[in-house]
């Protein structure tokens, strides 16, 4: 049996680094992942849902063991079955899994698709950062070709500029596997050369994953970084004209971007082209990342796979883009600002009241129910309040006669309905709205 927790009032708590949504902010999620989808519908994306949980191997072999994910941050499961499974932290290895489970490459190449939903990480809890966080992401599976990292960095960029904020896209390129092998001699021989200036944290990722000290966050590191050698001095010919081509395609499309030589991105399935969207405050300044990904051609492989699978995806932290939203952009439809308040004076006019609701339904109208205890007084001061346009009145004398009592709020006027007669205004109102 598992040990009880020694602070019973735990139990009324959530997990560290977890939270329930309610109210607003239940219904600010829920309207992200609407626009989000659509957006990604519009550039021509499917969705796909892959488990919460994934074997273990599909993470150590694809994202690397020497990341801080896998070393520090999954969620292990061991199943009484013998199985080690993990609870996802990431999404676009086990959407690499299902290419390949289901024989994806036998379709039209490439395979664009979506997704969004919990991910886990036994990360320090802080603002924007949780351990059960929200991502939206987007993945081009079976082509090479630079058109496609282009495409993907458009279709993120216009999910963000849904917030209203100045959004920049950071770009890098770490090149093929023959540019990236070059690259890490020079950055290895000069980090050596100033292993005594950069952080202790910093000098043990030399022999494990030297290209995270690029991005490190470590003051005196970063100090050492200015003079490093980049990556975009070491492309071969092909990668160079991989990379030019998704410059000048961001440029074709309007989009803000900058050229980060320290831009790595933290996973080792990464080639090529890598970015981050940045938000940029007032006065110009980079402020915080809502997202980013990359081109990881060899993720198949790194996986045990027989083949390299050609593939760019990105990754958007849903918490944070809603957090740096302007104003509230990410309300869902059936969130939207009701039409009707509908006051029911008594259990005994349930009938009447289903048949009303069919109606209101059919039509797409957006209505608030008032709790069926309290005077019709109160009702209407309720809807006042909430800035609600009309209400609808079902009485034992409109029940009785099959009408509905309609009021305007804003001239106070009102006149009695038959059903048939609702019907056809709630018709007329959807085919001329206000």
């Amino acid at each position: 049996m598992p040990k009880e927790s020694k602070n019973k009032n735990n139990l009324f708590q959530s997990p560290k680094g977890m939270r329930d949504f309610l109210g607003e902010k239940f219904y600010e999620k829920q309207g992200f992942y609407t626009r989000a989808e659509s957006i990604a519908g519009y550039y021509g994306f499917s969705g796909i849902e892959t488990p919460i949980v994934e074997h273990a191997e599909v993470f150590t072999k694809g994202v690397g063991e020497h990341t801080d994910i896998v070393e520090k941050e999954m969620y292990d499961l061991h199943t009484r079955g013998g199985d080690h499974l993990v609870m996802r932290p990431e999404g676009t290895a086990g959407v690499m899994r299902s290419y390949i489970e289901h024989g994806m490459s036998s379709l039209p190449q490439p395979i664009m698709l979506y997704y969004g939903g919990p991910f886990f990480r036994h990360d320090k809890p802080q603002k924007g950062r949780y351990r059960q966080l929200y991502q939206f992401g987007l993945e081009i599976i079976g082509s090479q070709k630079p058109e496609y990292d282009v495409l993907i960095i458009q279709t993120g960029f216009r999910i963000l500029k849904e917030t209203g904020r100045n959004i920049v896209v950071k770009i890098n390129s770490l090149g093929d596997s023959e540019t990236r092998k070059n690259y890490l001699k020079k950055l290895i021989n000069y980090y050596q050369k100033h292993e005594n200036e950069i952080s202790k944290k910093d000098r043990g990722r030399l022999s494990t994953n030297p290209l995270r000290v690029l991005d490190s966050k470590e003051p005196e590191t970063k100090e050492v970084n200015k003079n490093a050698p980049t990556c975009l001095e070491t492309l071969n010919t092909s990668s160079k004209a991989h990379f030019d081509m998704v410059i000048k395609g961001l440029s074709e499309a309007g989009i803000n971007y900058e050229i980060d030589h320290t831009l790595v991105r933290g996973l080792d399935y990464y080639s090529h082209t890598v970015f981050e969207f940045i938000v940029y405050d007032e006065n110009g300044q980079p402020s915080h990342a809502l997202g980013g990904g990359g081109r990881y051609d060899g993720l198949a492989r790194a996986m045990g796979y027989n083949k390299d699978i050609p593939a760019v995806g990105l990754g958007i932290g849903v918490d944070r883009t809603i957090e740096s939203a302007k104003k509230k952009v990410f309300i869902p439809q059936n969130k939207q600002h009701p039409d009707f308040y509908f006051i029911q004076t008594g259990e005994e006019l349930n009938n009447a009241s289903f048949h009303l609701r069919e109606i209101l339904y059919q039509n797409n109208a957006k209505v608030v129910f008032a709790p069926q205890k309290g005077s019709i007084g109160q009702g209407l001061g309720i809807a006042e309040n909430l800035k609600i346009p009309f209400v609808l009145i079902l009485g034992k004398d409109e029940a009785q006669d099959k009408t509905i009592t309609l009021r305007n709020m804003n001239n106070r006027e009102q006149q009695t309905l038959t059903f048939d007669e609702f019907d056809n205004y709630l018709k007329l109102m959807k085919k001329n709205p206000a």
